[in-house]
C-alpha cells in the first residue's frame, strides 16, 4: 500500500540539438551541459579550459533558448550577444536548438617541442618553470599553453604564461605542485631538467590587448590567488612598461589571496616595476590560513569579504584610487572559488559583468 503514495520520478525532458556544419543531431536531456554532453556522445567539439575563460568552445545559437551558466557580458560584446554568442561549456540545454560552432573557435596555435631549462621554487608549493621552445613563438601574459611531458600517457594540462613574449623561445609558467598530480610533479622536479615537453600555445584572450595602456588608460583592479599571481603580475608589469609617460598613469589596485605569508611572492619586484614607470600601485594581501600567533597584522579570511573595504580605503587614502564604479577594468585569476566569490562581491558594490574578465584555475588544469 505504501508504494501507492511514493512520488514517481519526474520524467526529464529531452531535446534535439543540431550542430552546424555537418548537421549532426544529438538527443540531450534538459539541463545537460552542452559541451560535456556533446563530448560524451562523440562530437569533436573544440574546447580547452571548460570554465568559461578561453572562448575556444564559442558557439552561435541559431535557434532555441538555452540557459547560460555565466553572464555572457564577461566574455562577449553586446553585438556578439545579440548575434547569439554562447560558450558551450557554460550552456545548459533547455529546448530544441540549432547550434553553429564559431568560425574562429579553433585558435591559431602551434604544437612544438621544448626543453625544461629551469625550475625555481617560489614558495613551498609554487615553482617558476621555464621552457626553451624549439622555434620562436609570440604570446601575451595571461594567455595559456597546454603542456605534457613527452611520452607521458596523460592529457595535457593548461598553465598561464607569466610574461609576454614576442617571437621568443623562452617561456615561463608558475606551476603549483600537487603531490598526486602527474604533470605538476614532473614539471617541478629538477631531475627532469633538459628533458622534452610538448607545448601547444597560445590559447585564450585573458589579459590586456596590446596597446591597452595607451588607448584605454582605465584603472585596473586585479585579483589574484595562488599561482594566478604569476599571470596577474606579468600583466601588470607589461602594462606598466608600456605606459605613455607623457600622461598621468592610471592606478592599479592588486588584491592577493594566499594561504599564508609563505605563499606571497614577487610583490617587491612588482612594486619596483610600477615605481620605475610612475604607475600608482596599491597591493592588499588577504591570508586565510595564517597561524593566529604569527604576528601578521594584515587582513585575514577570504578576499571577497574584504573587497568593499579595500576599494573604500584605497579611495580614501589616495585620490588617484577614487574612481567611478564604471571606470574600473577588472581582471581575476586564480582558484575558481576565489574568482566566483570575488565576482559576486564586486557586483554587490556596483561593478558590472562587462567590466570583468577572469581565468579560473581548477586543480585538474594544474594537476
Amino acid at each position: 500500500m505504501l508504494g501507492l503514495f511514493r512520488k514517481k520520478p519526474r520524467e526529464v525532458a529531452r531535446f534535439a540539438v543540431r550542430f552546424q556544419p555537418g548537421n549532426t543531431v544529438l538527443e540531450l536531456k534538459q539541463g545537460d551541459n552542452l559541451l560535456e554532453a556533446s563530448l560524451q556522445q562523440g562530437v569533436a567539439a573544440p574546447y580547452n579550459c571548460r570554465v568559461g575563460a578561453c572562448k575556444t568552445c564559442q558557439i552561435r545559437v541559431v535557434e532555441g533558448q538555452p540557459k547560460s551558466l555565466i553572464e555572457r557580458e564577461y566574455v562577449f560584446s553586446q553585438e556578439e550577444i545579440a548575434a547569439g554568442a554562447y560558450l558551450a561549456c557554460q550552456t545548459s540545454v533547455q529546448s530544441d536548438m540549432v547550434v553553429a560552432w564559431h568560425a574562429g573557435a579553433i585558435e591559431e596555435t602551434a604544437i612544438q617541442n621544448a626543453r625544461l631549462v629551469e625550475v625555481r621554487r617560489l614558495t613551498a608549493r609554487i615553482h617558476r618553470v621555464q621552457l626553451r621552445l624549439d622555434a620562436p613563438l609570440s604570446w601575451r601574459a595571461g594567455q595559456f599553453a597546454r603542456l605534457v611531458p613527452a611520452g607521458m600517457p596523460v592529457d595535457p594540462r593548461c598553465y598561464s604564461m607569466v610574461a609576454s613574449g614576442e617571437n621568443e623561445q623562452l617561456i615561463s609558467f608558475d606551476i603549483t605542485h600537487y603531490p598526486d598530480g602527474a604533470v605538476s610533479s614532473w614539471m617541478t622536479d629538477t631531475a627532469n631538467l633538459g628533458r622534452e615537453v610538448l607545448v601547444e600555445a597560445p590559447f585564450g584572450e585573458f589579459g590586456l590587448q596590446p596597446g591597452a595602456a595607451k588607448e584605454q588608460p582605465a584603472p585596473l583592479l586585479c585579483i589574484a590567488g595562488g599561482s594566478g599571481l604569476g599571470a596577474i603580475g606579468g600583466i601588470i608589469a607589461g602594462h606598466a612598461r608600456s605606459m605613455d609617460r607623457s600622461t598621468p598613469a592610471a592606478p592599479v589596485l592588486l588584491v592577493v589571496g594566499a594561504r599564508d605569508r609563505g605563499e606571497m611572492y614577487g610583490l617587491d619586484e612588482l612594486r619596483r616595476v610600477a615605481d620605475s614607470a610612475n604607475v600608482p600601485l596599491q597591493i592588499d594581501v588577504v591570508l586565510d590560513r595564517e597561524p593566529g600567533d604569527s604576528g601578521w597584522q594584515g587582513r585575514r579570511g577570504y578576499v571577497a569579504e574584504h573587497l568593499p573595504q579595500i576599494l573604500r580605503q584605497a579611495a580614501e587614502g589616495d585620490p588617484r584610487f577614487s574612481q567611478p564604479d564604471e571606470a574600473w577594468r577588472v581582471l581575476l585569476c586564480g582558484p575558481t572559488p576565489l574568482v566566483d566569490t570575488a565576482i559576486d562581491a564586486l557586483k554587490g558594490v556596483g561593478l558590472r559583468a562587462g567590466q570583468m574578465a577572469f581565468d579560473k584555475y581548477e586543480q585538474q588544469r594544474a594537476a
